[in-house]
This record gives structure tokens, C-alpha cells and sequence, in this order.
């Protein structure tokens, strides 16, 4: 088991609670003084969404900083989306950065914990998976021949990515790759609906006409491509055909869907995962 009480036992600044109450308190006096006759000064608006995107950013790097400003009124709303412990590891046939994510304070603790087990077991998973390739391509060097110490240890990254924070959704994705073995690389997505505590699809979405919704955006944007791009997709490919519920999609700050085609799955190998913004009915 990893030893993670080092990096739990940092301590968080006494000065913390009020400097961000300060800042909160100093925003919203803005804000007030800003506005005239039903207008806001945009400097206002600006200064005050930089202080909630540092905001926004320090809960999801420092989960002590989550801790903190969990207990905090105004920021609270903003800390339930995800906390996380982190830890480092490293011998002589591995090397570990992992980021273990967690929704909290939703207000619904039977889908916390549902999705926080799912995303621990996952992780779970795909690291004992690593430290497996990672021991064998280790016991194969050596046993061709060459010396323990010149092998260069496995990579192996594991973190997230918050795509989207509302108070009616959340959407994130939990990654994992390693350095020598692409073909391991993967993305899961999570998109919550906080009302009911379901994970949202794309119909729920983009409604009943989704698939046709998906693709007519996607080939819209495939017509703006240059010819070398186009070519590396898969002839004769039909968008309509590669989507459906299951579809792997997030939501971004705009909330619009972005639909995520794997490696392969649309496309050759060079071009990577495929990602496309989805244009509302109406729209394009």
C-alpha cells in the first residue's frame, strides 16, 4: 500500500479562510457598487470570473484547499464537485503519478458513493494492469540479457479532468496512460445528472432526435476539414451508425456535448481520438 500521509499531513494555511472570504466579500461589494441602471461594469465581471475560475482551480489541484473551502458557505457549492487524493511512486520498474478524483457534498451520498467506488475500482484496475505489463517487460529485458539497472521503468499517469460544473450537472473524465504502451492508454467519462443522481446520455441531452442531431453537427465540421484530414477517416464511415447511448460524450463550460470517438474508431491511428462539438437543433 501506498504511504500518502506525507502529502496528507500538509497543512493548510490559517490565513486561508479569511483571505477567501476577504476576496468573496470584495467581489460582491463590486459587483453591487458596479451595477448601473440594470448594467454591470464588464471589468467587474471580468476580475470576478478570475477569482471564481482561481477558484474553481485551486479545489481541483489541492485537495486540501477542497477541504478548506468546503466549509466555507459561498464556496461550498463549488467544492462538491470533486476532491481527490494523490500519490507518487517509484522503483526500479515503475514510476506512478495518480490522482484519484471524488464527487462530494451533492447532496445525494448514494451517488457519491456509487460513482466514487466505480472510480476506485477502475483505477484500481488499470494500475494493477500497469505494474503487470510493467513486471514482464521487465523479467523479458533481463532475461535477454540486460542489466536491471539500464532499464528505463514504465510510466504510468493516472488523473482527471473536470469538463464542466453546474449546480444541475457535473462532467469529468478519469484518465490513465503509460509511457511505453499507447495501446493502453484510456479515457472514461462521467456525466451527472445531480437532480435525479443518474448518469446523463446523450439522448438525455441532445433529446430524442440525438443521433441525428450528432451527426449532421459532426459532418458539418468534417466539411470545414482540409483533404488530408478528411482522408484519415475510415472510407464510406457513417457518424449516424457510430452513435448511440452508449457514445462516449462530456459536457463542456459552454454546455454543449462533445462527442469523443476513440483511437481507431473513426479514423487511423495517426489521427488520435476524435473529439467534436455538438451544435443544438437549430443551429449550423
Amino acid at each position: 500500500m501506498i504511504d500518502i500521509s506525507g502529502y496528507n499531513a500538509v497543512e493548510i494555511p490559517p490565513e486561508l479562510e479569511k483571505v477567501v472570504r476577504d476576496a468573496i466579500k470584495q467581489g460582491l461589494s463590486g459587483l453591487k457598487t458596479a451595477r448601473r441602471g440594470g448594467r454591470i461594469d464588464h471589468m467587474v465581471l471580468r476580475t470576478a470570473a478570475v477569482f471564481a475560475l482561481c477558484c474553481v482551480t485551486l479545489l481541483n489541484l489541492s485537495p486540501r484547499f477542497a477541504a478548506a473551502a468546503a466549509e466555507l458557505p459561498l464556496l461550498g457549492t463549488l467544492a462538491r464537485v470533486l476532491t481527490f487524493r494523490e500519490y507518487h511512486c517509484e522503483d526500479e520498474i515503475k514510476y506512478i503519478d495518480a490522482e484519484i478524483p471524488q464527487i462530494d457534498n451533492t447532496g445525494k451520498s448514494e451517488l457519491e458513493q456509487r460513482v466514487n467506488l466505480e472510480i476506485q475500482a477502475i483505477m484500481d484496475d488499470y494500475l494493477a494492469q500497469s505494474e503487470l505489463r510493467a513486471k514482464k517487460y521487465f523479467d523479458a529485458f533481463v532475461a535477454a540479457g540486460g542489466a536491471p539497472e539500464d532499464f528505463i521503468p514504465l510510466g504510468i499517469t493516472m488523473g482527471y479532468d473536470v469538463k464542466h460544473l453546474s449546480e444541475d450537472c457535473v462532467s469529468f473524465s478519469v484518465y490513465h496512460n503509460e509511457t511505453r504502451f499507447s495501446a493502453y492508454n484510456t479515457v472514461d467519462y462521467y456525466n451527472l445528472d445531480l437532480e435525479s443522481g443518474r448518469y446523463l446520455t446523450l439522448r438525455d441531452w441532445l433529446g430524442e432526435d440525438y443521433r441525428e442531431i450528432a451527426a449532421g453537427s459532426i459532418k458539418r465540421t468534417v466539411s470545414s476539414w482540409s483533404q488530408e484530414q478528411r482522408d484519415m477517416l475510415w472510407q464510406d464511415i457513417s457518424f449516424e451508425e457510430l452513435i448511440d447511448e452508449s457514445t462516449d460524450f462530456y459536457i463542456n463550460q459552454d454546455g454543449r456535448a462533445v462527442v469523443v470517438f476513440e483511437k481507431y474508431q473513426a479514423a487511423v491511428g495517426a489521427a488520435g481520438a476524435l473529439e467534436f462539438e455538438i451544435e443544438p437543433a437549430g443551429e449550423g
